[in-house]
C-alpha cells in the first residue's frame, strides 16, 4: 500500500518522528506543497493565505496497514490540514 500524507508543515517533524518510532522508516518527502483541502483553509504561502503543507509518500506493507491507519487517525484529529490517502494494490518494484 502507498500512503500519500499531506501535513501542515509545522507538524511535519513530529509526524516524521512518530513514523520512525513506530517502524515506518521508508518515506519520500516533498517539503513544500500548496493547496486547499475539503476541511481546511488554503495554504498558499502568501499574505492572504499564509503557510504551506508538506507531502509524504510512505510505502506500508500489508501486515502494517492497521498500525499505519491508527497513526494517521491520531493526527487527523489534532492537525489541520492533515490528510492521508491510502492507495492499495501498489506494486513494489
Amino acid at each position: 500500500m502507498l500512503a500519500i500524507v499531506v501535513c501542515d508543515a509545522p507538524f511535519l517533524g513530529d509526524f516524521l518522528k512518530e513514523l520512525e518510532e513506530r517502524g515506518f522508516g521508508g518515506w519520500t518527502l516533498v517539503p513544500k506543497v500548496l493547496g486547499k483541502g475539503g476541511r481546511s483553509d488554503p495554504r498558499m504561502d502568501n499574505d492572504v493565505w499564509p503557510g504551506y503543507s508538506s507531502l509524504l509518500l510512505v510505502f506500508v506493507r500489508p501486515e502494517r496497514y492497521g498500525d499505519f491507519l491508527s497513526l494517521v487517525r491520531e493526527y487527523d484529529g489534532k492537525v489541520s490540514p492533515f490528510k492521508a490517502f491510502l492507495l492499495k494494490d501498489v506494486q513494489e518494484i
